[in-house]
């Protein structure tokens, strides 16, 4: 991969994980402190992971800003939007009473009724919804496209492999 590439994908990624840890801060801290105020501080939990994430995510970038190992913080980033998404999946619906799972594609009280039309309605019933899943979409992306050229792409600058024992091989008689 060319480094302009790579350097302008590595601040992309960081970009998209700052934006997604500040939606998720956002978004969850003021219900937080609301609960926490009337000291009930896990009546939704929901809330706690939002703050908790978004402060993972902004150590993440804090980490690879330091200059710790990319590949662990590529692979870290991946799960952790991994969990978003999933965890939009299977605590994103209409929880009744003191429920938290409830699934995203779960047609109580819809009338379409179909799990992948509940999906689309729930994904577009929020601006902050349909940003945050797709920033972690791209960002997931381009997290596998950095982990797969960090682990597996080419070691040299020119972009050439490194056959320097080959290349011995050939000019010794």
């Amino acid at each position: 991969m060319d480094e302009n590439v790579e350097v302008a994908l590595r601040f992309t990624a960081a970009q998209l994980a700052a934006a997604t840890a500040g939606i998720h801060l956002w978004i969850g801290l003021r219900p937080l402190v609301l609960y926490t105020q009337a000291g009930r501080p896990f009546t939704d939990p929901r809330q706690a992971l939002f703050v908790l994430s978004s402060i993972a995510v902004l150590v993440g970038i804090g980490l690879a800003a330091y200059g710790f190992r990319r590949d662990y913080v590529y692979g870290l980033g991946i799960v952790l939007a991994l969990t978003y998404i999933v965890g939009w999946l299977l605590l994103g619906g209409h929880p009744e009473g003191t429920e938290i799972i409830a699934y995203a594609w779960e047609s109580t009280g819809h009338t379409h009724g179909s799990p992948l039309g509940t999906l689309v309605e729930h994904l577009f019933g929020s601006i902050w919804l349909v940003t945050t899943k797709t920033i972690e979409t791209v960002l997931l992306g381009i997290l596998v496209v950095l982990l797969y050229h960090e682990r597996f792409g080419d070691d040299t600058a020119d972009g050439t492999t490194d056959d320097t024992g080959d290349a011995e091989a050939e000019a010794t008689p």
